[in-house]
């Protein structure tokens, strides 16, 4: 099935994205894990939000509103498994995962797995000292006692062979690994513990 325009809300994608992010946002400011949930799931399929990392890392925030820290996982695998391609958007993908599993999983081991791949890449506006971060999850690491990994591996970029055309095109120009306007309401959620 591929994405039909006639159906976005009020007929203009880009105007539909501005007000799903608007909603989204609005919901996390309340801790609205659903709404949060339902806003950005829109701005995935009919705002052009699929192609924004920022979208992903504020997708992620309803699972980790909603106590489900698997799921906030699950959603960064989402956009790097079949929508993120530039190598610093994956690189804050990436990351973000990697925190995601050492601060609400307390799985350092697996988290320095997605820390140490992305820290050549992850963009200065997500996390301005990797070294010491990375070094940081690594003696965690060192002394956690869990064994096997709380999450899969992280998924390579695999887009579907049918292709990407089920959800709204991309709106406007984006810059691999520019800071994502959301930034400043999620970067909380992201902080390494």
């Amino acid at each position: 099935m591929s994405f039909d325009p006639a159906k976005v809300p009020g007929g203009d994608v880009g105007c539909w994205g501005d007000e799903c992010q608007g909603k989204a946002l609005a919901a996390l400011a309340d801790a609205d894990w659903r709404g949060v949930y339902e806003w950005t799931k829109s701005w995935v399929g009919w705002g052009g939000g699929a192609w924004l990392p920022g979208v992903w890392l504020l997708y992620a925030t309803s699972g980790l509103l909603h106590r489900q820290p698997k799921t906030a996982v699950h959603t960064l695998d989402m956009g790097l498994q079949t929508w993120i391609e530039g190598p610093s958007d994956r690189a804050a993908l990436t990351w973000g995962r990697g925190v995601l599993v050492w601060r609400y999983l307390n799985d350092p081991k697996t988290a320095l797995i997605d820390m140490e791949a992305a820290a050549g890449h992850v963009p200065g506006w997500f996390e301005k000292d990797v070294l010491t971060q990375v070094e940081a999850c690594r003696d965690a690491a060192r002394a956690s006692r869990k064994r096997v990994p709380t999450v899969k591996a992280r998924p390579d970029l695999a887009p579907p062979s049918t292709g990407r055309d089920f959800v709204a095109p991309p709106v406007g120009d984006h810059v691999d690994g520019a800071r994502p306007t959301m930034w400043d309401a999620v970067a909380g959620y992201f902080a390494v513990p």
